[in-house]
């Protein structure tokens, strides 16, 4: 028997009636969750707190504009879990950009408009289809009904499923001893996982994937998900329970545009930076927060547990989509979770693109047999075009070879989809130029790290556990795309195309020395559903004979160690991600009321962004590297920094100047240094002590190893 035949034997057979395919009959269950989401998005438009309103407004935003549109568009109902939440994502999106294009810029009545409109829907749909109204008390009957018979599935009283049950309760209560006392900027260079109570995380990620093998092997569907959501617990509410501010300083600098939108009600200007030519995911944080109250620190904060978990959807609905079993589904979406160590899920235009890019993916996925969906799938495409500069360009680049293939039907779809992501690259074309729009065409060189100094071993160890995942997965991915192609296995060249197409990529564009981590990001999806029903068929062989069974506790073994393997990658800078709030707000109070041509400079820009507010417009106008680090113009070899000539030379520029210039000094920037090994180890020690007793320098903020020097030019008095 083939592996796909043991892994997914025919989901028609294997599945209940409820689960079958089935006709793609409009779903009067739909117009009701669509009538549900707009009634929480116009109770979220209450004067209500903020943290209820976010939940009654993000309810709606993901079930509600989705909803209306698949309740008069037929899609298969698989599809449709993948389609209700990646519409309703791109239909926020496509709204609020265009308001404020359109100088039309009020979030409440925006908020009240869209859920008046889904509403209306709602209602018009089930007038047209003559049906009655919801029957309160038999709804609850069912929902009642419904979750006493799940509980006492006998999917719920297997073995496999307790034991997997076990395991994650292990893990949860592991995480939970680990949180109160996780180390900050005090962390090891080996990350999170080798630092004080991190280390409990260790035996919190292997149980979890300990878990995920059992629910695998057992075919517990249930074990899956709780082992999925334990993961998520594990490595992403982690850095939001587990730290008292966001991480990485470039959420600040997202904060900063969403602030400046929230202020003004316009987007930054242009020649401010690439996002004023980008900006759809800042209009839709800044239009979020404003109609909810929230604070977008609060929303940054928990931001990479929400994408995870619209991702985890949208993996095992696109899995679903392809005719893959519950099992196999799920266990792709265990794949994606525990070997995603990117980390590009933090408040960034990348993370909302990605969770729209894969719905675009699912939508032009069940186009092959329903056409309709590919027509769908230019709504979130459109969506990600002003979102994000590479994630249109790897999903139009992978539509293409799959409309050639036949994969994807309407072609014309696709030729919108071109016509959207060329016209909007030639309006923003000015903008883009200075940063390249090809970087050369060695994928050798496209694909090198923006870092390739040697420092300290940690850095090194880092390096190899990342790319051996990483390669590990590809190469997996590469393997079981050739066993599906000798087998003749369903859908295999559709999901080499996914896995394998992001590769082109790096024929004309480095992305700054990041083009090697989108590539791994965008092909994940692929690798993933390539992988899992071969996964699958290796872990189920605990039930068969010795050889099976022996391969199966090496496939096990693999598992744990991919997701600690994982794990580590993910958390393995985590002393230089951290921030503190104490930074935070001393830097905040500087740059929110410096003036234009304001200097900051620092060795390394980590643990004091100076990006944190809408003032940050004005003065990028006034000098676009207004806070660029010091090797930005620093005269000589940073490895003889601060030499008495380079120190000089330093003074001079700074005297230069008729407005102020900030030093800023921080253990983040000192152990960055020290990690890539930029600067000699004394270096910031060195300049920190020449600058308290350099003339004109004075102290303006000291907090432990925090402080911040200013030198205010003396200026000539003005004329009477």
């Amino acid at each position: 028997m083939t592996a796909a035949a043991e892994a997914a034997p025919s989901p028609l057979a294997a599945a209940d009636p409820a689960e079958a395919p089935g006709p793609t009959g409009r779903s009067g269950s739909v117009a009701v969750l669509s009538l549900v989401a707009a009634v929480a998005g116009l109770l979220g438009a209450l004067p209500l707190p903020p943290v209820a309103s976010a939940l009654l407004v993000g309810f709606f935003v993901v079930c509600g504009p989705g909803a209306a549109v698949c309740t008069w568009v037929e899609l298969p109902r698989r599809t449709r879990l993948a389609a209700i939440p990646t519409l309703g994502l791109a239909l926020t999106t496509l709204v609020t950009i265009a308001a404020i294009w359109s100088s039309w810029w009020d979030p409440t009545a925006l908020l009240v408009a869209s859920g008046t409109a889904v509403l209306m829907s709602g209602t018009v749909f089930r007038r047209r289809a003559h049906a009655p109204a919801p029957d309160i008390r038999e709804l609850r009957r069912r929902l009642t009904d419904g979750v006493l018979t799940a509980v006492r599935s006998p999917a719920l009283q297997s073995t496999g499923f307790r034991v997997s049950l076990i395991m994650s309760v292990a893990a949860l209560i592991f995480w939970a001893v680990a949180m109160p006392t996780l180390p900050g900027v005090d962390a090891s260079y080996y990350g999170l996982l080798f630092s004080g109570s991190g280390r409990l995380l260790i035996p919190a990620t292997l149980l979890t994937a300990a878990a995920a093998v059992v629910a695998i092997a057992a075919r517990s569907s249930a074990g899956l998900v709780v082992a999925i959501g334990t993961a998520i617990v594990i490595s992403r509410v982690t850095t939001w329970l587990g730290t008292e501010m966001p991480l990485y300083d470039w959420t600040y600098k997202h904060l900063a545009v969403v602030d400046y939108i929230q202020d003004t009600g316009t987007l930054t200007p242009s020649g401010t930076d690439i996002y004023a030519q980008w900006p759809a995911f800042f209009v839709v944080g800044a239009w979020f927060c404003d109609a909810t109250g929230l604070d977008p620190m609060v929303l940054a904060h928990l931001f990479a547990t929400v994408v995870h978990v619209l991702l985890a959807v949208v993996v095992y609905a696109t899995a679903r989509t392809l005719s893959m079993s519950r099992v196999v589904a799920l266990t792709a979406v265990v794949i994606v979770e525990t070997v995603n160590w990117v980390g590009q899920d933090y408040f960034a235009p990348q993370a909302w693109a990605l969770v729209l890019a894969y719905g675009a993916i699912a939508l032009l996925l069940a186009s092959r047999r329903t056409p309709r969906a590919a027509v769908l799938a230019i709504i979130p495409f459109a969506a990600i075009v002003p979102s994000h500069q590479l994630t249109p360009f790897w999903v139009l680049g992978a539509a293409v070879v799959l409309a050639v293939l036949r994969r994807v039907r309407p072609w014309w779809a696709v030729a919108v989809m071109l016509a959207i992501a060329g016209a909007y690259l030639l309006a923003n074309l000015e903008a883009v130029a200075p940063y390249g729009i090809l970087s050369g065409g060695n994928p050798i060189d496209n694909a090198a790290s923006n870092f390739t100094m040697a420092g300290v071993p940690a850095k090194e160890t880092t390096s190899m556990v990342c790319r051996a995942l990483s390669a590990g997965v590809v190469v997996a991915a590469g393997i079981c795309a050739l066993i599906g192609r000798r087998r003749r296995r369903a859908h295999w060249l559709t999901l080499a195309v996914l896995a394998f197409s992001a590769l082109a990529l790096l024929l004309g564009q480095s992305y700054g020395g990041e083009a090697i981590f989108r590539v791994y990001l965008y092909g994940l999806l692929g690798c993933a559903l390539l992988i899992a029903p071969t996964l699958v068929w290796l872990l189920t062989g605990f039930s068969r004979g010795l050889g099976a069974r022996l391969r199966a506790a090496g496939a096990a073994l693999v598992v744990c160690a991919a997701a600690l393997a994982g794990m580590y990658s993910y958390v393995a800078l985590w002393p230089v991600i951290v921030e503190t709030r104490a930074q935070y707000e001393a830097i905040d109070a500087i740059t929110e009321n410096a003036e234009p041509g304001t200097r900051f400079i620092s060795l390394h820009p980590a643990g004091m962004p100076t990006r944190t507010n809408g003032n940050y417009a004005p003065m990028t106008l006034a000098n676009p590297y207004f806070d660029y680090p010091l090797s930005f113009d620093l005269a000589g070899d940073r490895m003889t920094f601060p030499s008495p000539e380079q120190l000089g030379d330093l003074f001079w520029k700074v005297d230069q100047s008729d407005t102020p210039t900030y030093v800023t000094f921080t253990e983040q920037s000192r152990r960055i240094s020290a990690y890539y090994g930029t600067y000699r180890p004394d270096a910031a020690a060195e300049l920190e002590a020449a600058l308290r007793i350099a003339p004109g320098w004075r102290v303006v903020h000291e907090d432990g190893e925090t402080a911040i020097f200013v030198f205010e030019p003396q200026r000539a008095p003005s004329a009477p």
